[in-house]
């Protein structure tokens, strides 16, 4: 089988996965599914990068097959989801679909910037990264789901302002912004450290 095929991959996989699903639930009309998927694709991205970081003998081709397989699956559930989602809602207007389709590839941009930037970062230092440049596309697994509890507790139009709000997102996406990483690693190394003072 090619690729480098192991353990630090299975939550990059799982990020796909649930994001083709999220896909097919949307357009079938169910929308809260859609949803659903797209945080639990959130989830195994934010946590692939630990589990991959604890194998310490990781070779170059396999950091750099991680790399490209996390960009081509975060390319799937972060930009191509949302976009159907949208789709989905009955936004199908000329101008929607043009929305959709900045969005989409404001997050390729976006993710072979990162690609780029992360592997001459990796040629000259090993520390983790300590900022993004740009909004992580990643975002749109807290920032949509915040949306759509929102439209259903103050009762708005999601269909009427959820393209806008995509359209707003995507220009974050290529945006020279900094913004702080968070190093879930690092804050469960934190936590363990606590509980065991607490013992």
């Amino acid at each position: 089988m090619i690729g480098q095929q192991n353990y630090t991959v299975i939550l990059t996989y799982g990020n796909l996965i649930f994001g083709v699903i999220g896909m097919f639930l949307s357009l079938q009309g169910n929308i809260a599914g859609g949803v659903t998927l797209l945080v639990i694709a959130g989830i195994c991205d934010m946590f692939d990068g630990a589990v991959a970081n604890t194998k310490k003998n990781r070779s170059e081709d396999e950091m750099a097959y991680g790399i490209q397989i996390d960009s081509l699956a975060d390319l799937i559930s972060f930009c191509c989801l949302p976009a159907i989602m949208g789709y989905s809602l009955g936004n199908e207007s000329f101008i929607a679909i043009l929305i959709y389709v900045f969005f989409i590839l404001a997050g390729l941009i976006r993710l072979s910037h990162y690609n780029v930037t992360e592997m001459s970062r990796k040629e000259k230092k090993r520390e983790p990264r300590t900022y993004y440049e740009g909004l992580p596309v990643t975002s749109v697994a807290c920032i949509l789901p915040l949306l759509f509890i929102l439209s259903n507790v103050l009762n708005l139009d999601l269909a009427s302002i959820y393209t806008y709000i995509l359209a707003i997102i995507g220009l974050l996406f290529i945006t020279k912004v900094k913004i702080k990483k968070i190093n879930v690693a690092k804050l469960f190394k934190m936590h363990e450290e606590k509980q065991e003072k607490n013992i």
